[in-house]
Order: C-alpha cells, then sequence, then structure tokens
C-alpha cells in the first residue's frame, strides 16, 4: 500500500519533470516536501495530529469496522445473508482494501515522525523543548502500536517496519512480519509511550482525542491478553513461561489503569429512575450529554472512555455527503446502521440476543438486566429525550428496522424486529448532511472493558478475588446481582452483554476458539442466518483473519503471501 502510493507519486514527478525540461529551474518555496517540512515545533505537532486521522476514516472506524467485525458477529443481523456468511472477506473486497490501507496510513506517518524526530533531535528542531519532543513521540508510539494491534488481530502476519528498519528503496518487495518480532513492537511501542503520555486528568479540554497514559496502559494491557490466545494457545504455547509472564504484564498494566483513579464507570444517580439507569449507560455512546428527569449525565470523552475516536459534524470538503468518512470528520455509522427513516437500515438485532440478558434479580421497574434496555431498541422506546426533537418519538418495529427476523423465519423473534440503540440514542437527525455525517465519537476502550478484561486476565493467572470483584463491579453499576465464582462462562455472558454492538464480540470469540477451555465451537454458534439452514458460515483455519489485499501482493512480487483458505 505505502510503495504504491509512493510509485504513483514518482510516476506524476516524472511526467511533469518531462513537460518542463525547457523552463527555467524555479524552486517553489511554498511547496511542500520531506526537505522542507520537519523543521520546527509546529510542523511536527501538524505532522503527529495527522496520525490520529486513518483511526477516523472509512477503512476503520467511520465505516469498516462496523462492516466486518460487528457484523459478522452472531449478535446483529444484516440485511443480506453474504454479508452474515462472511462473504465480503475476500482478497479482492474493498472493504478489506480500505481496512488494510486506513492501518497503514497510520503506520507510514507515525514511523515518519519517529524517523524525523530522531534525526534532528530536540536541538536541531526550532522551538521544541524536550518535554514536547518526548510527548510527540510518545503519541507517535502509541497510534502505531495500537495500528499494528488491529493489524495482527486482521491479518496475522502483515508487514514489519519501525524507524530502524524502514526504508527507503520503494520498489523492495516486502513480506510478511515474524508474529513474535510483530507482538513485541507492539509492546514495545505502547511501554515506551505510557511514560511520557498525559494522564486523563491533565488534558485540557482541547486535547481530549489525544491518546493518554491510561489509554496507552489499557491497550497494553489489552494487546498482552489477546497475544496469550493469538501467539500461544493457537499453538500450543499457553501454559509456557513466556505466556505466563506475558500475563502478568497484562495484569500490571490494568492494575495502573485500574488504581490511578483516573475513570470510573459512569453510575445511575439517586433517585435512579428508569432514566437514570438509562444514561448512566447510554452515555458511554452517546454523542450528547443526557438529562434525565433530575441528572445530567456527560456522554463524550467522560470518565468511563479510555480510548476514544473524536467525531464531529463538521461540513465534509465540497459539501458532497459521500465525502463523510473520507474527506470530513464524521462517520457514517448512522447512515448505514440507525433507525432513522433515511438510513440503510443495516443492522438488526438477533433475537437470542435480545434473550440472552438475565431476568432474575433485575432492578424494580425492569423485566430484564437494565443493559438491555440501555442497548436494544424495542417498541414505544423514544429515539430522542429532547421534547423539541422531530425524534421525539417512539421507535417502531415495522418501519425502523428490516424485519429481517421475521422474514428468515427466526425463532424467539420480538414483534418485527428490535434495532441497535448504542450510538443511535439519540438518533442523530440534524446538523451538517445527517446522517452521512454521523459525529458519534467511537469508544474503543472503556472502563468497564478494562475491568473485564482484568477478571479475564486474573481467571488465567489463578484469580485471587480482584478479578470476580472487577467482574461484580459492572454488573453492580445497574444493581444486578453479584456472582460467586470467575469462570469462562461468566466472562464471556458478561462481555456479551456489557460491551454488545461495540465492536468486541468477533473478536473475543475468534482469539477464545484458539484456547479449548473457552469451549468455542463455530458449529454450535446461531449466526441467525436461517432457522431451516445449517451450513456454518465460518472455516476454521480461515475465518479467523482477514486475507491479504490481492494488490498487496501483486505490488510486492508475491513477497507477502496469503492467508491460508483464501
Amino acid at each position: 500500500m505505502m510503495k504504491r502510493f509512493i510509485i504513483l507519486f514518482f510516476i506524476s514527478l516524472g511526467f511533469f519533470q518531462s513537460c518542463t525540461d525547457d523552463v527555467l529551474d524555479i524552486e517553489n518555496k511554498n511547496n511542500l516536501t520531506m526537505e522542507n517540512w520537519y523543521q520546527t515545533a509546529d510542523d511536527f505537532q501538524a505532522a503527529i495530529n495527522s496520525c490520529y486521522v486513518h483511526f477516523m476514516s472509512r477503512g476503520m472506524f467511520a465505516l469498516r469496522y462496523n462492516n466486518s467485525v460487528s457484523t459478522w458477529e452472531d449478535r446483529t443481523l444484516f440485511e443480506t445473508t453474504g454479508n452474515d456468511r462472511l462473504l465480503e472477506m475476500t482478497p479482492s473486497s474493498e472493504l478489506v482494501t480500505d481496512i488494510y490501507q486506513s492501518l497503514y496510513h497510520g503506520v507510514y506517518r507515525t514511523t515518519q515522525v519517529l524517523i524525523k524526530l530522531n534525526e534532528k533531535g530536540v536541538a536541531g528542531i526550532e522551538n521544541m523543548t524536550q518535554d514536547n519532543y518526548n510527548y510527540i513521540a510518545a503519541q507517535a508510539k502509541a497510534l502505531r502500536g495500537m495500528s499494528y494491534f488491529y493489524l495482527v488481530v486482521f491479518f496475522d502476519t502483515p508487514i514489519l517496519y519501525n524507524e530502524t528498519t524502514y526504508s527507503d528503496e520503494y520498489m523492495a518487495d516486502l513480506s510478511n512480519g515474524d508474529r513474535e518480532e510483530l507482538w513485541a513492537q507492539i509492546e514495545k511501542d505502547l511501554s515506551e509511550a505510557a511514560v511520557h503520555l498525559k494522564l486523563r486528568s491533565e488534558l485540557t479540554p482541547d486535547e481530549f482525542g489525544r491518546i493518554t497514559k491510561g489509554g496507552a496502559l489499557a491497550q497494553l494491557g489489552k494487546s498482552l491478553l489477546y497475544k496469550h490466545y493469538h501467539l500461544y494457545e493457537r499453538f500450543g504455547n499457553g501454559s509456557s513461561a513466556e505466556a505466563q509472564a506475558d500475563l502478568q504484564r497484562a495484569r500490571d498494566a490494568f492494575q495502573q489503569v485500574i488504581n490511578s483513579n483516573e475513570y470510573m464507570l459512569i453510575q445511575p444517580q439517586e433517585p435512579k429512575t428508569e432514566l437514570d439507569y438509562l444514561y448512566a449507560l447510554l452515555s458511554n455512546t452517546s454523542f450528547v450529554d443526557l438529562v434525565s428527569e433530575n441528572n445530567t449525565y456527560m456522554a463524550e470523552n467522560n470518565r468511563e472512555s479510555v480510548w476514544e475516536v473524536q467525531f464531529d459534524d463538521a461540513m465534509a470538503q465540497g459539501n458532497n455527503q459521500w465525502f463523510s468518512g473520507y474527506y470530513s470528520s464524521g462517520a457514517l455509522n448512522s447512515q448505514w446502521y440507525s433507525p432513522l427513516p433515511s438510513s440503510y437500515k443495516n443492522w438488526e438485532v438477533h433475537p437470542a440476543m435480545y434473550h440472552a440478558f438475565e431476568t432474575e434479580g433485575a432492578p424494580e421497574g425492569f423485566d430484564a438486566d437494565p443493559r438491555r434496555k440501555g442497548s436494544i431498541y424495542s417498541n414505544g422506546d423514544l429515539l430522542d429525550f429532547d421534547p423539541a426533537s422531530q425524534y421525539y418519538k417512539p421507535f417502531n418495529g415495522v418501519t425502523m428496522v428490516k424485519r429481517v427476523a421475521l422474514l428468515r423465519n427466526l425463532p424467539n423473534r420480538i414483534g418485527f424486529g428490535v434495532g441497535v440503540k448504542k450510538s443511535h440514542f439519540p438518533v442523530y437527525y440534524d446538523g451538517n448532511q445527517a446522517p452521512f455525517n454521523d459525529p458519534v465519537n467511537k469508544r474503543v476502550i472503556r472502563y468497564a472493558d478494562v475491568l473485564l478484561m482484568y477478571a479475564e486476565v486474573m481467571y488465567l493467572l489463578g484469580d485471587d478475588g480482584t478479578g470476580l470483584n472487577a467482574l461484580n463491579e459492572v454488573r453492580q453499576r445497574v444493581d444486578m446481582p453479584v456472582i460467586s465464582a470467575l469462570t469462562t462462562e461468566a466472562i464471556i455472558h458478561e462481555r456479551d452483554i456489557e460491551l454488545c454492538f461495540e465492536g468486541l464480540r468477533w473478536l473475543d470469540l475468534v482469539r477464545w476458539s484458539f484456547s479449548s477451555q473457552w469451549n468455542i465451537n463455530w458449529n454450535n454458534i446461531d449466526w441467525g442466518i436461517d432457522a431451516t439452514n445449517s451450513v456454518n458460515p465460518f472455516v476454521v483455519g480461515r475465518n479467523e483473519y482477514l486475507p491479504f489485499p490481492v494488490s498487496e501482493i501483486d505490488v510486492n512480487g508475491g513477497g507477502l503471501k496469503q492467508n491460508s483458505g483464501y
């Protein structure tokens, strides 16, 4: 991907050179190049700002992340069975290419920042201080670590380079990275970044969205946890000394986040009306603060948010709605998945998800765990909390979903269908090019996830009671009864319920499938394709990872080898 763009650049350069041989050779002082950029602290600030953009792109959280892992999981129904059957996972699919290119944009940009910082040093950069130098480098490392994390869990053995191995030999054929080296790079980047990043409480309001020490540590713990399955359990080394040492480092990273007192679960405030329960939950996926009868719940960048990608509804370039997810600061998720009349309504909740929420022990006023009503739209649920809104009206299961469960004759369906409420309450109906320019921030890691990952790590290490306490802390936020034992079943259930529709279920199932103790049987998973169709859409040894884009294999002369089964 990186090489192809550079090749195109030089082809264009050669064309213009051939057209100007007879013209005076005049240097354009206003033309930005690698040679005249990276001179001042402001140049480096602009460069590190650009390193955040790829997570906002169509190839990642603006659309494709939901197109892929959130659609393939067993808790959502897509309007066409092609997506439910993972048929989008082909080497020539636009989806796969978009994801790959977006993530390598991030790897390339962050690596270039680090290369230039190393070349020039603090003294060689105008107006640069040592603290700012360290802070910019730390952000670059954290963002690259996050980019490589997704590249590895999506593609297994993507190309690896860093600031010491990057080559300007643009025509070189690059090959697959080594698994151990890839995971080591992720850990190195995130560990080094955490030393110089700011705490959440040290950020000014205009810095929200910059990666923090807590964000890097949470991602470090998450990466080491995933490594346990993708690198060790997958190849039969889950009990090795190396695997156990990695789990201990994951535990330590999570404990630093927990003990920092920078984060907390957003709690329903007294008098704990139904809205207080719901808005405490929904504030974690809303783009505006939520107001109950007596309380206000801060939404974006609240204290439950650990790593959050920032979106807003600023006008897309050229006033073109299709530039959302490309050249604007908004996403396309509302246009694809919300219950708005003008959206595509490509998601519907699988009936099995609706029935997965516990009914016993629910707090007064709820017929099930409050997280069901905080995650799923059912008939009668309001689409907005503001009486002045045009969408201060109830969800309609006939007109606001595609009635997929009904058409596929799935058992235990709820009326004509139920919809995804997370990230779509209140629905985004106003502003610039709504709903194409969706301003809902993507909470990549929130504190509830940290607590549940910590519980999982402690289970794997042999819980001392703190893991069970962490899991119960998540349950008690909504006043659900505590459980008495930490088991694989309890961890699977709690992650399913707490984090549903947040793009984690698929990645959880894949990593757990590498370990027999989690008992993930792909043949027993209800995909909701058809009540009479027993064809399993998951092929073991193939569908755990995405294929490399065929264009990347071609441009690297076959040096990049395709993943198994494609």
